[in-house]
């Protein structure tokens, strides 16, 4: 009868994250369909902008150009925040540090054990207190 419960409740969960994650994934799909279109009516318009001043080859040079830079700018950005982070930690005081230790240690005590065994030892744990507490 649990068996039976639990399984019908994993199946109505899996069943709403399914549809949910399509859902999105369409959406951004679509979503990326329009940026893409507007992005490259921008190099057109940029293009037609920039053609009378400079000549053809000379506006199609800089727009690729600006393009590579900004290629490059995007591939850089996991680096420069990574490095931003590690130095914020470098410098954080020793009250953050161990915080930040304290919430690692909770999330892989999670992932290893499952949620619900770590809050019913929690649970028990906090009871047992309270029981000595009491006395």
């Amino acid at each position: 009868m649990i068996g039976d419960a639990v399984l019908y409740a994993a199946s109505r969960a899996t069943h709403n994250a399914l549809e949910n994650v399509s859902r999105r994934l369409t959406w951004t799909a679509i979503a990326v369909v329009f940026l893409l279109a507007s992005f490259i009516l921008a190099m057109i318009a940029l293009y037609i902008a920039l053609e009378p001043h400079f000549g053809a080859l000379h506006s199609i040079g800089m727009i690729a150009g600006g393009c590579v830079l900004l290629g490059i700018f995007c591939l850089s950005m996991p680096w420069m925040i990574e490095r931003a982070e590690a130095r914020a930690r470098d410098h954080g005081s020793a009250t953050a540090n161990a915080v930040a230790a304290v919430d690692q240690e909770a999330k892989e005590v999670v992932d290893y054990f499952g949620a619900l065994q770590v809050v019913g030892t929690a649970f028990l744990f906090g009871l047992g207190a309270a029981r000595r507490l009491r006395r």
